[in-house]
């Protein structure tokens, strides 16, 4: 398991689909093994969990590299959220991997979308529960 820190505090890298039914939260990293624009002779691409300013509830993926770094690079359904909660749900990724998540210029034979392979996806966790703030 790939380890880094930051300000002391130790990170882990954890296969995606090994994790029970969790909550990510904006911060939070997926590495994908390859990279979904360029194709599977590429190499990784983390991808950042954010919270679309501006907007009620909608949470996206960018790219934290590279020419697109910065880019968002999906936007997820609202099905994808634990309930009351801005979060985006491990169980919801599972279900859904292969319709989400395929290489964007790469379809097979009959024109389809090829989903990501899912071995080798990876999440650190970077954030905790986002406070629920009371605007005025």
């Amino acid at each position: 398991m790939e380890t880094w820190s930051a300000n002391g505090l130790g990170r882990n890298w954890v296969p995606l689909f090994e994790l029970p039914d969790q909550s990510l939260w904006r911060g939070d990293v997926i590495r994908l093994p390859h990279h979904p624009s360029i194709g599977p002779h590429a190499g990784p691409v983390d991808l950042l969990l954010f919270e679309l300013w501006g907007y009620d509830r909608i949470l996206g993926l960018m790219m934290t590299k590279g020419y697109k770094a910065g880019m968002p690079w999906i936007y997820l359904p609202p099905e994808s959220q634990g309930p009351n909660r801005l979060s985006l749900e491990t169980a919801w990724l599972r279900e859904n991997w292969n319709r989400w998540f395929c290489y964007r210029d790469f379809p097979d034979e009959l024109d389809a979308p090829v989903p990501l392979p899912k071995d080798g996806v990876l999440v650190r966790r970077n954030s905790s529960p986002a406070p629920r703030l009371k605007v005025p």
